[in-house]
């Protein structure tokens, strides 16, 4: 990758060490190879081109201080030491800038024409070589085949959906022609269509930066366009993102009314019916008991529980017993049929895998459908907010946060340092009537419907 040094404009070395010369026009960017891996002597052609394009720029010759102004960069002063020791630093004064134009001009035109160094140069080290057009859509193909490795089947779509969108936009621009407006109008595009939020879009842009990264490690790019376009730092866009909020109890209410919920669960499609009550008492996320196996549905001392092992991360892995209303309920019965009739299956067996997981169907229903038909229309109630409820009221009940933790399967508890050392070191396994017990205390009770 090109490193930018800060001793001259325009002067910059690429990864094998040797200096060239790198200017910017009208939107175009020209290279040129010094041919030099010395400091002192890219340092010296490089002021000689800098010095001839200021001249290039006017019709008089320039006067001492727009010399100068072509060898300042972000402010600071030039610096720079000839290859016979000669030193030019800390230009303040009037007799400063005459002492420096004099070395500086002496030393500049000691070197002779500038294509008496180039000449000897190979022919292909005189000006970069263009590289061999490449359309985006090829160009990223070896990388996703690298990705096989280390992304997941979710962020390997993702990709792909990001790419096939962005040549697209472009008409598969060729990787030479890709530069940072184009990013900038892909960032704009994204805004526009307005139906993602924020993170969704730094996604994207973050999918294209991490290929512009490989492409430059593997001599495909130059730099990468995407670097800085991301639309918020992460902490401000955390910041940003509003949470589920928990459902209140006339929602409750309204949600499992005995005459409307029928609306929403069928018998010949059962997950509709019992998803959303075992959410409601577990605090479970839908997606890890949507698509959890009867085999993870286990009994230990006479107590039944959900054993999530496919979950989110190592903290999610957990037991969580049946509270006493999906203890009393009609799901008993429901499980033990299934039990019969498919030992080893899945408890729902209609919710199918998607790179959303097993509950994207009930969801859509749930979210898209029955809420509104309550006019429950507020973005931050949906499925998952069964969750936040459980959550919020064991925490109003003051349930101890190591045993809250252990059965919804996470560290993170406002206001209460539970991340100490001692705290995760001290805490070991629950038993499992202890977290029966804490279940129990939930109190929220749902309309006899189940």
């Amino acid at each position: 990758m090109p490193q930018a040094l800060k001793i001259l404009p325009h002067l910059q070395r690429d990864r094998l060490g040797t200096y060239y010369f790198r200017l910017t026009v009208a939107g175009k960017t020209l290279r040129r190879s010094l041919g030099t891996k010395d400091r002192a002597l890219a340092t010296m052609l490089a002021s000689r081109l800098n010095w001839e394009w200021a001249l290039t720029k006017r019709s008089t010759e320039p006067t001492v201080s727009d010399i100068l102004k072509a060898f300042k960069r972000d402010g600071r002063e030039f610096n720079a030491e000839f290859p016979d020791g000669t030193k030019l630093t800390g230009i303040e004064t009037d007799d400063d800038l005459r002492r420096a134009k004099e070395l500086m001009l002496a030393r500049i035109e000691a070197i002779g024409p500038i294509e008496s160094h180039l000449a000897p140069l190979r022919p292909e080290y005189r000006q970069t070589p263009k590289r061999p057009k490449k359309p985006f859509s090829k160009a990223v193909l070896p990388y996703l085949a690298e990705k096989l490795h280390d992304n997941d089947v979710k962020t390997r779509e993702d990709k792909e959906a990001t790419y096939a969108a962005f040549a697209a936009q472009f008409d598969d621009p060729d990787m030479a022609a890709i530069d940072k407006p184009m990013a900038v109008a892909f960032k704009q595009a994204q805004l526009a269509i307005g139906t993602a939020g924020a993170d969704r879009i730094n996604k994207k842009i973050g999918h294209l930066a991490d290929f512009f990264a490989w492409a430059i490690g593997n001599g495909v790019a130059d730099a990468n366009p995407f670097d800085g376009t991301r639309i918020s730092k992460k902490s401000k866009l955390m910041e940003a993102i509003e949470s589920y909020e928990p459902f209140t109890a006339e929602e409750i209410a309204a949600i499992f009314n005995p005459a409307t919920w029928p609306g929403c669960a069928t018998a010949s499609k059962p997950h509709f019916h019992w998803l959303p009550f075992l959410l409601a008492y577990t605090g479970a996320r839908p997606n890890e008991l949507a698509g959890i196996m009867l085999d993870d549905i286990r009994r230990e001392q006479g107590i039944d529980y959900f054993a999530l092992k496919a979950a989110k991360n190592s903290n999610s892995q957990r037991k969580i017993p049946f509270h006493r209303a999906i203890r009393e309920s009609g799901f008993m019965a429901y499980l033990d049929q299934r039990r019969k009739d498919d030992a080893g299956g899945q408890l729902f067996p209609l919710l199918l895998p998607s790179k959303n997981g097993h509950a994207k169907n009930v969801s859509r229903r749930f979210n898209e459908s029955y809420l509104l038909t309550l006019r429950i229309n507020d973005p931050r109630r949906r499925l998952y907010s069964f969750r936040s409820t459980f959550i919020t009221r064991m925490s109003e009940l003051n349930v101890n946060p190591a045993m809250l933790m252990a059965l919804v399967g996470h560290y993170e508890q406002t206001a209460v340092d539970l991340s100490s050392p001692h705290f995760k070191n001290y805490q070991g396994a629950k038993r499992i009537a202890a977290l029966r017990d804490t279940m129990d205390l939930f109190d929220i009770a749902l309309p006899m419907v189940f």
